[in-house]
């Protein structure tokens, strides 16, 4: 069964959604994240190593692209800083902020991507759903923000007649345990704008969930993270053409 709906990102539940560098640094060969296959190919990557575990400014990581460049800070370590957006210009990567660089809302998360007028980055230390802004590729405006599960995330992006298309497995982590009660729970989820009205019928079997507890050997009173198969199609304002597929199932949070 399929459920159509639109929002703007800012509101609603799913808020919850051949360059010139220093000679000095060589090509970064370290493999990004899995997902990142999804995306655009960057043009170049480079990194500055911490200078040393005391460093507070961390590894530093530039992404390059033909029309614009990606600064993060921290990028060795669970919590990097907010990144920095350079539009235009190929700035060196140094240690030193770039000038006209924007600050993006980015604080705690890496980048996964970029497709189009779209720049996607993934929370680098979840605890359970993994959360994911949209931000405009221009101007470094938050325009999306949502989840996915761990392991289960994004399976495919695609421009769309200049409107992003993300197939994805979105997540969220629960206040409350469906494998305890489902139909409780379900029924709080949906109070609370977890759940779309539309999906406000479709109650998970308390043994699918159960199942997934019991394999994991978690009390059955551990909050869930909750999951299902989802269709985004975002245009740059960040409204939202959304479907939701299949069965929605849980596992017990981390």
């Amino acid at each position: 069964m399929k459920h159509a709906w639109a929002r703007a990102a800012t509101a609603g539940w799913l808020g919850l959604i051949a360059v010139s560098l220093s000679p000095s640094l060589a090509a970064d060969a370290r493999e990004p994240m899995p997902e990142s296959r999804l995306f655009e190919r960057s043009l170049s990557v480079r990194r500055i190593p911490a200078k040393s575990p005391a460093d507070t400014g961390g590894e530093i990581t530039c992404t390059y692209y033909p029309d614009l460049m990606i600064r993060e800070s921290g990028t060795d370590t669970p919590d990097p800083e907010a990144a920095m957006l350079v539009v235009g210009a190929h700035p060196a990567c140094t240690r030193n902020r770039p000038p006209g660089g924007v600050t993006l809302a980015t604080e705690g998360y890496s980048l996964l991507g970029r497709m189009g007028g779209f720049v996607v980055f993934s929370a680098t230390d979840p605890n359970g759903a993994v959360p994911f802004i949209v931000l405009d590729a221009a101007s470094g405006r938050a325009i999306y923000t949502d989840g996915t599960v761990a392991n289960r995330g994004f399976r495919a992006a695609a421009l769309d007649h200049g409107a992003l298309h993300l197939r994805y497995t979105r997540g969220f982590n629960a206040s409350c345990s469906l494998a305890q009660d489902a139909g409780g729970c379900w029924a709080q989820l949906v109070k609370d704008g977890k759940i779309p009205p539309e999906m406000a019928g479709e109650v998970p079997p308390a043994p699918r969930c159960a199942a997934a507890y019991q394999k994991q050997h978690v009390p059955a009173d551990d909050p869930s993270v909750v999951f299902y198969d989802m269709e985004t199609t975002l245009n740059a304002g960040g409204a939202a053409r959304v479907l939701s597929h299949g069965a929605v199932g849980c596992e017990p949070m981390p």
